[in-house]
């Protein structure tokens, strides 16, 4: 029985040696060649550092060193962190500081160098380096960490994520079944590695033996590169974020190309607008698409739906049913089981992708997974989304309705409005902030009050060192007071109005 989510790449090396795994902007590696450095990589990590089950964030672009990274890591008995190369320092310090862990891997003038420590290969035969490794990996236990993933948080501290192997090795197992995922699928991956959403394009890659490209961001930005890229490579599957594939419908890219090589097409992280979705079903009428559902404590997703063919039926579009060994749970204000069809409560998650919880932030942790009300399982922890929702007594589907609290997605991104807050209420002359999300325009919005103007072009230059740049407000609304609610917090509905 498998235990660890590294085997998959251990077993697919000796089978499709020769076969090539990734491919990136022109360079390519097989199978072999991925598990061979990966292999010594670890060794070397384990014979400079010495550390188990120890967080190690990766800052690389994405590319096929960042993934031979992420294994080495994983295979050197650790914790791989994936971090977004291009966000401020002061967002990877506080990261870090949570992680209390400043090991580093980077790669830079061609070799890897973890915390000031520069790779060399072995002396030792590549027999004996893989018995290293492995003999160590063998007392790793399938509930140990695999990742940690960083979300945003309320404080401005963002939370980190920590998923098992046996999370992992449960939801690939089913989209392998769910999808019908062959060797002959070639994936092009659009999410980047801090993001949950590539956590399936990878490990179907090494499961299977797929093919995955890393689409560059050309690619995903120009409709010409993207329409010949998928195309000449022949990619037929993709897990996108709605955003960006709505972006791409917009543009007629699919109505104006033929790119029938796509046969399967899966969105997550945001609704996916309707209207963009029958378009797109009309110009590529045989492809598979799939809706799925799953917050970043989730092991990608928890709830999913194939789109029936009889599409422009719909007026909505629900998050489905749950996935294999996964079951949903809706809570009222009091954590009291919802049980009526139709009625709105909060969307709770049980079965083996729930995460482990917020690393080093147990108060976090304890406030979001809790243990399960149902009778009989009350030593189950689940966790509690935020999201609200209702199981539909019409076709037994789940729908989504709306948030609980002043979180939002962008682009795919989960965004505690909190922390872009607090990043404004850093600046010298604000006073006090807010920030809103125009969902239907994609926009967010931050309004302030303070005794100095500021023009749009500073305020955002001042914000570029404190927060990634899709987290950056596209306006900002200097007020004189914010008007209140009876209970003294800003009334954000009422700010909705100005």
């Amino acid at each position: 029985m498998q235990k660890l989510a590294i085997e998959y790449l251990q077993n697919i090396q000796k089978t499709l040696p020769n076969k090539t795994a990734i491919i990136d902007d022109g360079q390519c590696i097989t199978f072999r060649e991925l598990w061979t450095r990966s292999l010594t990589l670890a060794y070397w990590i384990n014979t400079k550092f010495q550390i188990t089950n120890q967080p190690i964030s990766i800052n690389l672009p994405k590319s096929i060193e960042a993934i031979i990274a992420l294994l080495a890591i994983q295979m050197s008995g650790n914790i791989y962190v994936p971090l977004d190369i291009d966000a401020p320092a002061s967002r990877k310090y506080r990261i870090l500081n949570t992680l209390d862990s400043n090991r580093t891997l980077e790669y830079s003038s061609g070799h890897f160098n973890l915390s000031g420590a520069i790779f060399s290969s072995s002396s030792e035969s590549l027999v004996a380096v893989e018995s290293s490794v492995l003999g160590k990996l063998s007392t790793r236990k399938t509930n140990d960490p695999l990742y940690i993933i960083f979300t945003s948080g309320t404080t401005g501290t963002p939370k980190g994520v920590t998923l098992s192997n046996a999370s992992v090795i449960d939801y690939i197992n089913w989209a392998i079944d769910t999808y019908s995922i062959t060797d002959s699928e070639v994936i092009g991956n659009q999410a980047p590695l801090f993001f949950d959403n590539s956590v399936l394009d990878l490990y179907l890659t090494f499961a299977q033996g797929c093919t995955l490209h890393l689409l560059s961001k050309n690619a995903l930005r120009f409709p010409a590169d993207f329409e010949n890229y998928i195309s000449t490579h022949q990619i037929n599957f993709i897990f996108f974020v709605p955003s960006l594939l709505s972006n791409l419908v917009s543009l007629k890219v699919f109505k104006n190309h033929n790119l029938s090589c796509l046969k399967k097409i899966l969105f997550a992280g945001e609704a996916m607008p309707l209207n963009a979705l029958k378009q797109l079903k009309s110009s590529l009428p045989s492809t598979l698409f799939s809706n799925l559902y799953g917050p970043t404590e989730i092991t990608v997703d928890a709830i999913y739906w194939i789109f029936p063919n009889n599409i422009d039926l719909l007026n909505e579009v629900p998050l489905g049913k749950p996935c294999a060994r996964h079951r949903v749970l809706f809570l009222d204000d009091n954590d009291r089981l919802v049980t009526a069809p139709d009625r709105t409560a909060e969307i709770c998650i049980a079965g083996p992708g729930v995460a482990l919880g917020y690393w080093n932030n147990s108060q976090a942790t304890d406030e979001v997974f809790i243990f399960n009300p149902e009778p009989g399982k009350e030593d189950e922890i689940i966790y509690k989304t935020g999201d609200l929702g209702y199981i539909s007594s019409k076709d037994g589907l789940i729908y989504m309705t709306g948030r609980k609290d002043n979180q939002f997605k962008h682009y795919g991104y989960r965004i505690e409005a909190g922390e872009i807050e607090n990043s404004l209420n850093q600046l010298d002359f604000i006073l006090q902030s807010c920030v809103l999300y125009d969902a239907e325009k994609k926009r967010i919005h931050a309004f302030y009050t303070s005794n100095h103007s500021q023009t749009l072009p500073a305020l955002r230059n001042l914000l570029s060192p404190l927060l990634p740049q899709y987290m950056i407000p596209h306006s900002f609304h200097r007020l004189e007071k914010f008007p209140m609610t009876p209970n003294g917090k800003i009334d954000r509905l009422a700010i909705k109005s100005i």
